[in-house]
């Protein structure tokens, strides 16, 4: 990539012009041809100083603020993902969407004190005006650490570094390991890994959280290697991985899956993925949704155990935690609430992926976390009652045509009317129409927000698990995400890089 193009891109980015640096973008893939991978490449070289932050909890009066910082990398991550799924003269939009948002999600640290204008700064209520001074750069760029060792030593003082909060030789540590090709298919298990078992004990009365995020962004991490190539994806490094280190940094709940497992499991769970074979009956998963969002915590960890003790596989534990995240959703009535249930169903999402894809002897450990995180989300939003029979009720939608039905959701949608969304979104997945329209319907629905990625991240982890999940209440999972499209609070302006696609993009 020649250094105009990053060179460009930069000043767009730090002039804050979203609508220039998505057409630079644009300019790239369509007028130049430029291999996707090459341009997200730039994109992500020319950001990845200013969306660093120096923890993630600040002091504001006294009292603890959350501050994240990773959901530029997140969107083009979700993007790319989510791109196949459209209509093909739409297939650029959601990856326009996602870089549009870049110039917003500059030093989030500042943005929260009213000290950097973006998108944190106005969702805060925050007026501020442009400062004569750019971004603070709060990781700087490290050089590669290669160690003498085994591949497992390398890797364990990669984790040891990233668990004690030292960025420095994390990043270090992980540039070592990631030059490497070989080491690539242990290093993508070992970070999703890292990022799973660092997850709070409890979202219920805290701000100092993660909700997962650590999971989400090591997924992103590798996911956009594969797309740029990990030898030029340097970019993508510098944004995802010092954060990985930056604290706080929770393992409370993981250790408490260990204990667990050690003492009740044999051989502390690890050859559970080769010797649990039987999956849970319909009625079983059931019982167990129905108890991970109304049950106590106890009686939830409790469970994963008895099940795990009586042979049940752990891959189809998973999928019904999955289910029971997507029920989260189903029973959120509250707009911010919404962020809860979805970041559990992310969580949840990543936990899945990677379990599929590595053959990791602490699957079943991970499994507590899944279960915990949404018990905990539903406990948190008093999320007991299922409220989407009553809400159903309300809608007459008998005798659309499958057609009509999916106009009438992405109406929906975009009215942000919760009630009607879920009907509709029933009706069609009940009438046993084609599932390919509506998977199309929706994403593209998804991508005509400008937001944060949740909007287009939740429709894409509902489509992965809904094509994974092995349970008879995998619906659930595609009519979670319409819902959700349709609750979560928008940003003002949520729809201008989508009136500029249709206007400018989409046929150009």
């Amino acid at each position: 990539m020649p250094d105009t193009a990053v060179d460009e891109l930069t000043e767009a980015i730090l002039t804050r012009d979203q609508p220039r640096t998505t057409d630079l973008f644009f300019q790239m893939v369509r007028r130049e041809g430029r291999p996707l991978g090459a341009a997200l490449g730039a994109v992500m070289t020319a950001e990845a100083p200013f969306v660093q932050v120096p923890n993630h909890v600040n002091v504001r009066d006294g009292q603890i603020t959350l501050v994240n910082n990773d959901h530029t990398i997140l969107g083009l991550r979700t993007a790319a993902s989510l791109a196949p799924f459209l209509p093909e003269r739409c297939r650029l939009l959601p990856l326009l969407q996602s870089v549009w948002y870049v110039p917003a999600g500059l030093d989030i640290w500042n943005q929260l004190l009213g000290k950097y204008p973006g998108r944190y700064a106005t969702m805060k209520g925050l007026d501020v005006p442009p400062p004569s001074h750019g971004p603070v750069v709060w990781n700087a760029e490290q050089a590669p650490i290669t160690e003498a060792g085994s591949a497992e030593e390398r890797l364990h003082a990669h984790m040891i570094a990233t668990m004690s909060g030292d960025v420095r030789r994390s990043y270090g540590l992980f540039l070592g390991l990631a030059v490497d090709e070989k080491l690539r298919p242990l290093l993508r298990g070992h970070m999703l890994f890292l990022g799973l078992i660092d997850l709070q004990d409890t979202i219920i009365g805290r701000k100092a959280r993660n909700t997962g995020h650590k999971a989400l962004r090591a997924r992103a991490i590798i996911d956009l290697a594969d797309v740029v190539g990990w030898d030029h994806a340097r970019g993508v490094y510098y944004i995802g991985v010092p954060d990985m280190a930056v604290g706080p940094l929770y393992y409370s709940l993981y250790d408490a899956a260990c204990v667990t497992a050690a003492s009740e499991l044999p051989d502390a769970g690890k050859r559970l993925a080769e010797t649990n074979t039987t999956p849970l009956t319909a009625t079983e998963v059931e019982e167990m949704i129905r108890l991970l969002v109304e049950a106590d915590g106890a009686t939830v960890w409790s469970l994963v155990t008895t099940h795990l003790k009586g042979g049940k596989a752990i891959r189809s534990l998973a999928d019904t935690i999955q289910v029971g995240a997507a029920e989260l959703i189903l029973r959120t009535t509250v707009p911010r609430q919404f962020t809860d249930a979805q970041h559990a169903f992310d969580y949840c999402n990543v936990a899945n992926y990677w379990m599929r894809a590595t053959a990791s002897p602490y699957q079943a450990r991970v499994l507590y976390l899944m279960a915990a995180f949404v018990n905990d989300v539903a406990r948190a939003n008093k999320l007991f009652t299922s409220v989407r029979e009553k809400e159903c009720a309300g809608f007459d939608v008998a005798g659309r045509s499958p057609e009509a039905l999916l106009r009438d959701l992405d109406e929906a949608i975009l009215a942000y009317d919760v009630p009607r969304t879920t009907a509709v979104a029933t009706a069609y997945l009940a009438s046993g129409a084609d599932r390919t329209a509506y998977l199309q319907a929706v994403a593209l629905t998804a991508c005509k927000f400008q937001d944060d990625p949740h909007n287009q991240k939740i429709t894409h982890s509902s489509f992965e698990e809904y094509a994974h999940n092995g349970t008879h209440a995998r619906d659930r999972l595609l009519l979670a995400s319409a819902r959700l499209l349709a609750g979560w609070p928008k940003m003002p302006g949520e729809r201008e890089c989508y009136a500029r696609f249709l206007k400018e993009w989409i046929d150009a």
